[in-house]
């Protein structure tokens, strides 16, 4: 089993650090999660929406953020409306927010799209707008914001699909959206790290440095 103090030395970092349920967990897999997050003090759990019916009632007393995630690959009518109802179905077993992962080549149209029910859909829920970090280069970053702004995202996930090690390519990337935030005082910065542990000290580093404002606002995911 993961254990998120042994991975992380720094307890700042540790405490920020929530799970991203892989989508071939097992029932025993969901009850060994749900029980490590209820001892650990996990502050967020990240899971499939299969999983969240399942999860629920260990999380539900403890204020853990349940957030399902979805993936939008294509951007049209019946897409949006599959979308939407997913997510009144995960609303109405308990989630708290949802993490929604959109290319960057369809995030003007997914925003429009989702701009016009986003109140009654999300009312009183966190909306994560999730991008690969390795799509986006440092001349996108102004319409991604905008964009987020647009759509009142509760937070910006970055997630590290094709990541390959290159510190100094990492770095320049997070500089560079850090240069360019724009949102919303409350937006968070979500960060899925899948195993790449040490992007985190990297980017809370980055943060402090840069937005220190940001550093009660972010938080780091890594699979379980």
């Amino acid at each position: 089993m993961i254990n998120i103090k042994e991975i992380f030395n720094d307890e700042v970092i540790a405490g920020l650090t929530g799970l991203w349920l892989s989508d071939n967990c097992d029932g025993a897999d969901l009850a060994g999660a749900a029980e490590y997050t209820a001892e650990s003090g996990i502050p967020m759990l990240s899971v499939v929406p299969g999983y969240v019916g399942v999860v629920w009632p260990w999380t539900e007393k403890l204020h853990i953020k349940l957030l399902p995630r979805f993936y939008v690959d294509t951007v049209n009518v019946d897409t949006m409306s599959n979308l939407a109802i997913n997510v009144k179905s995960v609303f109405k077993q308990g989630a708290d927010g949802a993490h929604v992962i959109v290319r960057l080549a369809h995030l003007d149209r997914f925003v429009d799209a989702m701009a016009t029910v986003r109140a009654d859909l999300f009312f009183n829920k966190h909306l994560s707008v999730g991008l690969d970090i390795f799509e986006v280069w440092p001349l996108d970053w102004e319409n991604v914001f905008q964009n987020l702004k647009k759509l009142n995202a509760s937070s910006l996930l970055l997630i590290l699909t094709h990541d390959d090690m290159e510190k100094s390519d990492f770095t320049g990337r997070i500089y560079a959206a850090l240069m360019a935030w724009d949102a919303n005082p409350d937006m968070e910065l979500h960060v899925a790290l899948g195993e790449s542990y040490g992007r985190a000290e990297q980017v809370y580093r980055l943060v402090a440095a840069l937005r220190p404002e940001l550093l009660n606002k972010l938080h780091f995911f890594v699979n379980y």
